[in-house]
């Protein structure tokens, strides 16, 4: 109790939204963990000196932000989870973590070391200061000869360049939105986009999904509940589903866009994993969509390269945003992964980890065959992880302990949810371990322990 009344203030008004505003101060900073449950409305408004329909308003504006979830006769309880490294681990030396999904460093090293030297015996100096606000216009060459390999039709103008995806999320996310407003997001979705969210003030609206990515009509269902004003979209290799949404549902879902205010973030970061004719979702509404791409999946996170295609006429928004999260993107790192792109590099790493994502899933086949997960029955599909069905019985943490105890990391599906998950899942992560012999070890463990074999 001590932890929710942290600084509360009795005269503020409206009294629900200081209530409101000390719980989830105590959510955000881990005081209250996941699935704790809160008091009552009645035993809170005595403590307060309140009266039970405020706290429940309190309640309300909560479980409006998808940071609580309420049952009639069950109480309410904390439904958003902070501590993301308990779900997602740094790489260690521990081989057997798969939680985290990262690209495989072998195919980089050589490379690198070639372009890290011809870029020391350039002009170095010259990437070593403040770049100008329009950017360097070799670079941004470079990067839109890139983008429109990935199918991207665009101007070179525009091109804005991150720090890396996650914060190109961000500014794509403050550009399109303002505090308060409704922002449409996977029911399952990456951890990292929730976070932004709502560390800016936005309002998260799960969308329903089936295992083709999320359902149009339930888009436009919300839309017409209440105004929506951005779409964050993985449609491709989605996290952590894995589902890959076909040009079809791409197609359905740009109609129900266009007859709306949304505008769709396009966070294609997976996007070079899929079969060549699945197209980006920008093609099909370029003029509602904010294109999204990086090489932190395809080569490296290390290089900390975002790109973001945005329309003309806010170019400059963006670039302020820019300078104002970051103040510019490491011109030294931009320029390393804009040599590794004009020589052809990147595009070999990139089929390179294609291949190996694509053995990996094969294995998963074959050693998870009696279980199920999405994407089981595409014979060509290729994802850096797989989300897993636990069968009936167990619980996604309870799961996730017994296999901590036996050296496996993974991730439970409550680290991707708002709500409570419809079924028990975990993700894992195929790409986490550079050993195949590993990667097996832990996957037969994962089958044991479910199939009761152990």
């Amino acid at each position: 109790m001590q932890a929710l009344l942290a600084g509360f203030n009795p005269q503020a008004r409206p009294l629900y939204l200081e209530i409101a505003r000390c719980i989830e101060n105590a959510i955000l900073k881990g005081q209250l963990s996941y699935q704790a449950k809160l008091p009552a409305h009645r035993v809170l408004a005595k403590t307060l000196g309140s009266s039970a329909v405020t706290v429940r308003q309190a309640y309300q504006d909560l479980e409006r932000k998808g940071l609580i979830s309420s049952g009639v006769g069950k109480g309410s309880f904390v439904s958003l989870n902070v501590n993301l490294s308990d779900g997602i681990k740094g790489r260690t030396g521990d081989e057997l973590n798969l939680s985290l999904i990262a690209p495989l460093h072998a195919p980089l090293i050589s490379p690198l070391s070639i372009q890290l030297q011809q870029l020391s015996a350039s002009n170095l100096p010259a990437f070593c200061g403040y770049e100008d606000d329009e950017g360097n216009q070799e670079q941004l060459a470079v990067l839109h000869q890139w983008v429109e390999a990935q199918g991207i039709r665009c101007n070179q103008e525009q091109l804005i360049i991150c720090h890396g995806a996650q914060h190109a999320l961000l500014v794509a996310i403050l550009a399109t939105t303002q505090v308060g407003d409704r922002v449409a997001v996977e029911r399952l979705c990456y951890p990292g986009i929730l976070s932004i969210l709502r560390q800016t003030g936005r309002v998260p609206v799960a969308i329903e999904m089936d295992e083709l990515g999320i359902l149009p009509q339930s888009l436009s269902q919300q839309q017409q509940a209440q105004p929506i004003s951005a779409l964050v979209l993985v449609a491709s290799c989605q996290n952590p589903t894995a589902s890959v949404m076909p040009n079809q549902r791409r197609e359905q879902l740009a109609e129900v866009v266009k007859g709306s205010p949304i505008t769709v973030i396009d966070d294609d970061i997976y996007g070079f994993l899929t079969e060549q004719e699945i197209k980006p979702f920008y093609h099909f509404a370029p003029k509602q969509t904010v294109y999204l791409n990086s090489l932190s999946k395809s080569v490296s996170p290390s290089l900390r390269l975002g790109v973001l295609v945005v329309p003309n006429e806010l170019r400059e928004d963006y670039i302020n945003l820019v300078r104002t999260t970051l103040w510019l993107p490491s011109p030294l790192l931009v320029q390393l992964a804009c040599q590794l792109i004009k020589g052809g590099d990147v595009a070999k790493i990139a089929q390179w980890q294609k291949a190996q994502a694509t053995r990996r899933q094969h294995l998963a086949k074959q050693l998870l065959g009696e279980l199920e997960f999405v994407n089981q029955d595409h014979e060509r599909h290729s994802a850096f992880h797989l989300w897993l069905y636990l069968p009936d019985g167990w619980t996604s943490k309870a799961f996730v302990e017994v296999m901590r105890k036996q050296g496996v990391h993974l991730s439970a599906d409550h680290h991707f949810s708002m709500d409570k998950p419809q079924r028990s899942a975990v993700r894992i992560s195929l790409m986490a371990t550079p050993d195949l012999n590993k990667l097996k070890q832990a996957l037969g463990l994962i089958r044991d322990v479910l199939l009761r074999r152990t």
